[in-house]
């Protein structure tokens, strides 16, 4: 069958390439003091009450020493999230993150540049969307160290990042290598700009991805009877890698359940609502639905654990 020639693309380097995200605009880190006033005063009736449930049971977590999964999409970095996420990995209040590879080349851009996320619109027209030589360059980087290793690509990323990015303070990869904790990559080939360059090696990448996927359904498993799995803004990937988790957990331990669930999403989607809420309610799962914007409610949730369990910056 005849096949595209990815050697003939043209393509262009960073400094040529206009972004709309800048770690400038990012959140800042909130003090301790006075969320969790705020959010006891909120009614105890529909999502209010799920949040401060959820956050109890977070806090529950954390006392019983059970993991805190953070699951998430790469509009959580490119609403100026990470100061957030990386400060949650740096308290101690995740035991894994888990991603989409969006994540991962959005992450390596912020690291290394301090800036991501092309116009895509303008640079379509163009003919130029995707084809920034450097983060090609830079992804193809971190799978090698994954193979040559044998370690995941979550792993990889954060000690490529780690060793070499010139803003490595603002990396989640980065964030959590510092912490010793597993992060995780989720591949789907042909969904992400670095699938359009020759450099691309597919098989090298597959490895490194089921790595990560082994390494994700361990600590699924572990959140048997008190662990939370957060889900924030991945409709697709994410939601339907944590259901093939779950089933392999049930399938080597016939009494894996009982633990917390919860999406955060600025609309419904089908695969977060059955894989996140309601399949995992079939194990006994308490499960919870947030709608809204993530630029908030991540913030929103963060503030009161934080400010509930007296953590300081």
């Amino acid at each position: 069958m005849k096949r595209i020639d990815l050697a003939k693309i043209k393509t262009r380097r960073m400094s040529r390439r206009r972004s709309k995200v800048d770690k400038k605009q990012f959140a800042a880190r909130l003090s301790v003091g006075g969320l969790s006033d705020f959010i006891d005063s909120l009614p105890d009736l529909l999502k209010a009450r799920d949040l401060k449930s959820l956050i109890s049971r977070i806090e529950k977590a954390r006392t019983r020493k059970k993991p805190i999964i953070w699951m998430f999409g790469a509009h959580i970095l490119k609403a100026g999230l990470v100061p957030l996420l990386c400060e949650i990995i740096k308290q101690g209040m995740a035991q894994q993150i888990s991603t989409n590879n969006a994540v991962l080349i959005h992450d390596l851009e912020l690291a290394f540049f301090g800036r991501t996320s092309e116009d895509v619109d303008r640079a379509l027209v163009a003919g130029e969307f995707g084809m920034t030589a450097d983060t090609a360059e830079l992804y193809s980087q971190v799978v090698e160290l994954a193979a040559k290793s044998d370690i995941g690509l979550g792993e990889a990323a954060g000690r490529f990042i780690a060793a070499q990015a010139r803003h490595k303070s603002g990396s989640v990869f980065a964030a959590a290598h510092r912490q010793r904790i597993a992060a995780t990559v989720h591949v789907a080939i042909g969904t992400d700009v670095v699938n359009c360059h020759q450099s691309f090696d597919g098989a090298a990448v597959g490895r490194a991805s089921q790595i990560d996927f082994e390494i994700f359904c361990y600590n699924v498993a572990r959140l048997k009877n008190g662990g939370v799995a957060l889900n924030f803004g991945s409709a697709v990937i994410m939601p339907e890698v944590f259901l093939k988790a779950i089933a392999v957990a049930r399938n080597l331990d016939s009494r894996f359940g009982k633990f917390t669930t919860a999406n955060f999403d600025m609309i419904t989607h089908y695969r977060p609502r059955q894989n996140i809420i309601r399949r995992p309610q079939l194990l006994g799962a308490q499960t919870y639905d947030f709608t809204g914007h993530h630029e908030i409610m991540l913030p929103l949730l963060w503030a009161g654990i934080k400010d509930r369990l007296n953590l300081t910056t």
